[in-house]
């Protein structure tokens, strides 16, 4: 067998593969579609009256942290404590936040600490000041939905309940990079429904990732030893508590908001960290891959997580891969191939947008607009992930030496502004 006919079959097997996840994601997303009507229709639930401690950890935030504290104060839950820890910051957070509570006295907490990380802020917020039985975390440049914190505290009703990664959605935008970001969080966040039937969701991250506050204080908090203590602590509950008996959740109706980072290099380096991060909390916990203990899902250990590596493995082919359906392409005159690919990307795309409840109407026009476009916009995000994996390999030293910026924070720039939320 020559190089080119194993390539081409390496080439239909992986693509069998993602054809079979993706097919098992759409069909796992629609249970919790179906799951979640019967709570909504049929049980009709009442609002939640547990409490919610909202944790902003903030250094150099003075764009967008205030806009923050208003999205969260414009919540409709009744419960809610802000604690805003600013980390050192060395611009003018510290003045503005200081400013707000002159203006609006009682309404948050801010706790001002010498710069030591987003992972000992918050820690620092959950130990000693925090009083609610919930702990939601909100990145000081994002915002939430109106009905976010009483839909997410719905979702702890269930007392197995331990952890719930919020709906996040980038704030629209007409940059092409941002369109990008756009249609992947739209993507990976509908994956996020059926992960989440599944039990195999490990990665309760981002804009309002929330806990109980009992459950992270019984397991240590946060660790400072990596680049992604979101992700890391979401293991560290799932090592200590399992994932069958402690529930791992995803909140498709709790929406936040982010806005999307501006330049391609940004880019590489937030999906650096992110990817790089991932590898450090796979490394200290190796021991939850291929786990045969009763309290972990096999579904997650035996293959949700070795594929998350496997997906690494593929991901560093890609260039291979490209350049060998291209080459074909250009040999035989034959376009057919990379037409059906476009056609298929493009028809998987557009019945996601289609299925998706949480954006409104206005919202699906514009994005059926630019589905053109989007198999070029996905291989744009797929370079900047090849970009970042490389990157993490040339670190792969430090990663066996466990040597990392511990708990440092990594800023991409935003715009910051005033943002009209859909309804």
């Amino acid at each position: 067998m020559d190089f080119s006919t194993l390539l081409y079959y390496l080439i239909a097997g992986l693509s069998l593969i993602n054809f079979v996840r993706i097919l098992a994601m759409l069909v796992g997303s629609d249970f919790y579609d179906i799951s979640h009507m019967r709570q909504t229709f049929l049980k009709k639930p009442r609002s939640s009256r547990l409490g919610i401690s909202v944790i902003i950890p903030a250094y150099n935030e003075e764009v967008g942290v205030i806009r923050t504290v208003e999205s969260i104060l414009n919540n409709t839950h009744k419960k809610i404590q802000i604690i805003v820890v600013n980390d050192g910051s060395t611009d003018n957070t510290k003045a503005r936040l200081r400013s707000f509570q002159r203006s609006h006295p009682g309404k948050i907490t801010v706790v001002n600490q010498k710069n030591a990380g987003k992972a000992a802020a918050i820690n620092r917020a959950v130990r000693y000041w925090a009083t609610e039985h919930l702990i939601m975390v909100v990145d000081a440049d994002s915002l939430l939905h109106p009905d976010a914190l009483s839909r997410m505290a719905l979702h702890f009703r269930n007392p197995r309940t331990i952890a719930v990664a919020a709906n996040v959605k980038v704030i629209p935008t007409r940059s092409f990079l941002g369109i990008a970001q756009r249609f992947e969080y739209l993507i990976s966040y509908r994956v996020k429904r059926s992960l989440s039937v599944l039990s195999a969701e490990y990665i309760i991250g981002g804009v309002g990732s929330t806990f109980r506050r009992k459950a992270i204080l019984r397991c240590g908090l946060y660790d400072t030893d990596t680049m992604t203590e979101d992700i890391d602590l979401t293991v560290k509950l799932i090592k200590h508590y399992g994932n069958r008996q402690g529930r791992i959740a995803y909140a498709a109706d709790c929406m936040a908001y982010t806005e999307h980072v501006l330049r391609f290099g940004s880019l590489v380096k937030q999906r650096f960290r992110w990817k790089y991060g991932r590898l450090q909390t796979f490394l200290k916990n190796r021991e939850l891959f291929f786990s045969r203990q009763k309290r972990h899902a096999k579904i997650l250990t035996w293959y949700q997580l070795p594929y998350a590596l496997f997906g690494e493995f593929t991901l560093l082919l890609e260039p291979i891969l490209v350049g060998f359906i291209i080459g074909v392409t250009i040999a035989f005159g034959d376009l057919s191939s990379l037409l059906w690919v476009y056609a298929i990307v493009s028809v998987f795309v557009l019945l996601l947008v289609l299925g998706e409840d949480t954006e409104p109407w206005s919202a699906k026009v514009l994005l059926f607009a630019y589905l053109p476009m989007v198999y070029v916009l996905m291989y744009i995000l797929t370079a900047v992930e090849f970009l970042a994996l490389i990157k993490s390999l040339r670190n792969i030293k430090n990663l066996r030496n466990h040597r990392t910026k511990h708990g440092a924070w990594q800023h991409v720039e935003r715009k910051g502004g005033t943002v009209t939320l859909p309804t």
